[in-house]
């Protein structure tokens, strides 16, 4: 962490793009929410929310936090239900 500028964190646009992990998915990486979506776009959009604050401070994630923060409060609350939704189900052990 002290070296590196930019949290390693992900969405599942990048993933698809950047490997074949995607390529037999059942989910959706284009949707950004709702029952298909790829888990790793809200997952990702609910780790920039939780940790906005100290993002905003770091050149290379600042335009990120921002687009997060003009974003419809009904997206970003669609969002944040969706990630704990998920997290919870991880959290209890079941498969995804």
């Amino acid at each position: 962490g002290i070296i590196a500028s930019k949290p390693y964190a992900a969405s599942g646009a990048y993933i698809a793009r950047m490997s074949d992990h995607c390529r037999h998915c059942t989910y959706q990486v284009q949707d950004k929410s709702g029952p298909d979506a790829c888990p790793f776009n809200l997952l990702y959009w609910d780790f920039i929310d939780r940790h906005a604050d100290r993002f905003r401070g770091n050149p290379r994630m600042a335009v990120i936090v921002r687009g997060w923060d003009a974003a419809p409060d009904d997206r970003k609350g669609r969002v944040r239900q969706e990630a704990a939704d998920w997290l919870a189900r991880l959290d209890a052990g079941e498969a995804v």
